[in-house]
Parts: C-alpha cells; structure tokens; sequence
C-alpha cells in the first residue's frame, strides 16, 4: 500500500485521469493492492470525514474519479489479477485490471473471452459496473450479464467500512447490491474489488474484419443520407436476438470533414467472412464506391490501408482495433436508438459536420447494438435499455487548452440540435443515454441513464450507502 501525498512526486500524475480535462487536488492518493488496504483506506478516509472517490483504469470522461480537493482517491491499480477461483468456482477479474489484462490471461489460460470493450486500457472496475459492451456483445450479451458476483467494500449507518461478497445465489438486500452493481455505475454504492464470473462464452479463434472509407472531398448530401440510412437499416433488419449477423459488429465513424475520411470498421466472428462480405456489398450498392482508410479517425488509430476483408486471430483483431490513443482533452455524449436515424436527424448531422468549426477530432461514433443484449429483460440487471439496435458515443478531442471553448461550442451544438435541452428522452426512436459515457450537461440524467430503474436504485443506497459516503457529480441520490 502506497500512499501518495503533495510532496510525492507522482503526485502531479495520480491526480489526472485518462481525459486531461481534469485534475483533482486530493489530500493524498492511496494506491491499494488487495481489499483488506482499500477497506482500512475507507476507514480511515470516514474517521477523518474525508470525501473518497475511487480510480481504476482513470477513463470516466467526466471528473468523478479525480475530482476531489481535499478528499482521498482509492487507486486500486495494483490489483490486477485474472484468474479462476477455485473456491468460487468462478473466474474472478481484479478491479484494478486493464481490458487487456482480461482479454489476454482469459484467452492464455482458459480459452474464454468476456464481452467488454475495445479500449484495452479502460479499467475493469468502472467499465463492469457500468453496464460494459463492446466487440462481441452482440453475440454474448453485455459484460454485466455474465456477472454473477461481486466483492465490494460498503460503509454502513455507524460509519464502519467491511468487506461484503454477494453473488447470484444471495437473496433480499444482498442479491440487489450485486443488481446495482451490474449497470448502476461506478462511485455509488462501494468499492468493488473484485468481479466473479461463474461462466464465460469461448474465446473465438479468429475475426474477419474490414475498413471502408469514403473521402469527405467526394461527399455530397445526398450520397451522406444514403450512407447513414442503409447502416441503419442494415441493423434494423439484422439486430433480433437470434440474428444470424449476431457475431458482426460495427463502428461507423461520421467524423467532421477537416478528419478527411469518414470510416466504417467492421469485425464479425463465429460465422466466416460471409456477414462482412454481405454488409460492404450493401453499402457498396447504397452509397457507391469507397475507398481505403488512409487516416486514423476518433481513438481507432490504426487504419487498414486496403478495403480486403482480412482474417486474423481473434485475439490480435482485439489489439488491432485498440483505440485508446494519447491522453488528450476531450468531450462526450451519448444516445440509444431502437430505430434507424429519421431524416430530420441526417439533415442535422450533415449541418454539424460539414460546418465550419475547426475541430479535425470531432465525430460522431454509431456502434451497432442488440441481438443478445435485446435478448435480456430489461429488469435483469440495471441496465434498462434491451431494446436498442444503435449506440451513439459523440466525441470531440483536443491537444490544447485554448481549443476547448470551440470543441465544447461544437458538440453542444450539434447534441441539442439532435435531441433539444431535455436530451434523447425514451420515445419511439430514442432510449436513452450510457451511464459509462457520463455527461454532466444533462438535466435529467437519472432518467435518461436508467429510465424507470431509478427509484430501485435508490433504495439500494439507501440500503448500503445510508451515509451516502460514495458519492459524485451524478452519484445516485439518496431517496
């Protein structure tokens, strides 16, 4: 156990996160290595009527992880080990491991694979416990629906920090500290130290992937609507649990035009080439001819110079597609979407990109969603929204503090515009946004987050954070 103070000279690196926007101003940071550390360190922090907020991977986009003048920042880096616990019979993921400390043990020594996240650097104790998703998700659910325990440190109503286990097998109280724990959010209800999964879906031998490109130079209106629509309506008719297009999973990326290329990534394992084939020829016939990627677009830094749709081991498809990239500057927003975009929406995202904002790392990134994920009620774990068939993330990066004022102007803009002050409120169309891309802009964020779970989650706390000791910009409030 490390504890790191002002005087230390890490310090002026512990406060920051992955996003350089923020910079806390803690007391100290206190670098934990198993969860007898961090339940003393919570201790400790309430005796002294510290505030306490936790860092795993240092990704929340927003700054609750290290946001915190005066506070303590429980960093549980050191805790980084994947293994099969023997006791549990179940596979037990560390809170402080990386995705890729996941991905890479579980294939070596198990042959098994969790459905989380392309960026490897993200930190399994925030992206688990708010929902996770990512490559494979459509094929074997959210990360969350493999969960079935969790340690976790609590403070109860006399202040006093311990150490709980719940798992599925718990009833009552505990069995709902676990719900919350599958998609209610990081910073709430505890310190999750370690995640238990009784089973995971087998690792794919291979992927067969593709990247197509078309040149903003070349683009017009009318070509960008048919683009947008015949992704969308590719996914609406290919999203139903069961969906023999279950294994393929896209990253559209509508960048601004400065970013000279707009980018469509396309993976797809357990079922060949034929999906991948079968989608380019689709947008081939709806858009025309596109082109190799010659450009890094949003954090998928590594463009494939050709349009070949390309088999490799799934496992360096995973590495290939890593968009982590270098801490920068940057500002996020997100959206559900059960139906494909309207064309008043297109219209709008025409505008926003194509204006004349100097922002050449601004984009809009639309994941395709669903097939397993839908198959789930959506009462299952606290994760509402089952019944999507896109994610938005909207994203905008900068390298310099004097560019933050237009990159904010730009996104704001663009996101009202799409979905006016209140956000994208569930109707037809929308349902929502992802807790895991936070966004402090938001007027009703509890619902837009979780719909009508809120009031559940409330009582959670209620019941395992009375005190309400974790707590953050858009920590669940006490009811």
């Amino acid at each position: 156990m490390s504890k790191v103070g002002p005087d230390d000279p890490r310090y002026q690196t512990l406060i920051r996160g992955f996003n350089l926007r923020w910079a806390g101003k803690p007391a100290f940071i206190q670098v934990c290595g198993d969860t007898g550390q961090v339940e003393r360190t919570v201790q400790e922090a309430v005796d002294a009527k510290r505030r306490i907020t936790v860092r795993s991977g240092g990704h929340c986009y927003e700054d609750f992880a290290v946001g915190n003048d005066g506070g303590v920042i429980v960093d549980t880096a050191p805790m980084n080990r994947v293994y099969y616990d023997d006791a549990r019979r179940a596979y037990c993921i560390e809170a402080g491991c990386t995705l890729w400390n996941v991905y890479w043990n579980l294939y070596k020594e198990y042959d098994v694979a969790l459905p989380a996240g392309s960026c490897y650097s993200v930190g399994a104790g925030g992206h688990i416990t708010g929902g996770g998703y990512g490559l494979l998700s459509r094929l074997h659910g959210l990360t969350v629906d493999w969960l079935t325990g969790v340690e976790i440190v609590v403070v109860d109503a006399d202040g006093r920090a311990h150490a709980a286990t719940v798992t599925a097998d718990s009833h009552g109280d505990e069995r709902e500290l676990l719900w919350v724990n599958q998609g209610g959010g990081g910073g709430n209800f505890g310190i999750v130290t370690r995640f238990f999964f009784r089973e995971l879906p087998p690792a794919p031998p291979e992927a067969y992937v593709a990247n197509l490109a078309w040149d903003w130079s070349a683009m017009t209106p009318g070509k960008f609507a048919r683009l947008v629509q015949a992704y969308g309506d590719f996914l609406r008719e290919n999203s139903a649990p069961g969906s023999p297009f279950a294994g393929l999973f896209t990253l559209l990326h509508l960048t601004h035009k400065s970013a000279s290329q707009i980018v469509l990534t396309i993976q797809n394992v357990g079922s060949g080439a034929g999906p991948v084939e079968e989608l380019v020829e689709r947008m081939r016939h709806a858009v025309g001819p596109f082109v190799p990627q010659v450009v890094p677009v949003g954090r998928h830094f590594h463009p494939m110079r050709h349009n070949d749709v390309t088999a490799m081991p799934w496992l360096y498809a995973t590495q290939t597609f890593d968009p982590s990239g270098p801490n920068q500057y940057g500002k996020y927003k997100s959206a559900y979407m059960k139906q494909p975009f309207p064309d008043a929406q297109i219209a709008k995202m025409w505008t926003h990109l194509t204006n004349d904002s100097d922002v050449p790392q601004a984009l809009l990134q639309v994941d395709s969603y669903g097939c397993r994920i839908n198959a789930v009620d959506s009462e299952a774990t606290a994760v509402p929204q089952r019944s999507s068939i896109m994610k938005l993330q909207y994203q905008t990066y900068w390298n310099n503090p004097l560019e933050q004022d237009e990159n904010l102007r730009w996104i704001r803009a663009f996101y009202d515009d799409m979905y006016g002050p209140e956000g994208p409120l569930p109707n037809a169309t929308m349902d929502g946004c992802y807790v895991n891309y936070p966004d402090t802009d938001l007027r009703d964020w509890a619902r837009l987050y979780y719909l009508d779970s809120y009031p559940r989650l409330q009582r959670v706390k209620k019941r395992w954070d009375p005190g309400n000791v974790f707590h953050h910009g858009q920590s669940i409030r006490l009811p």
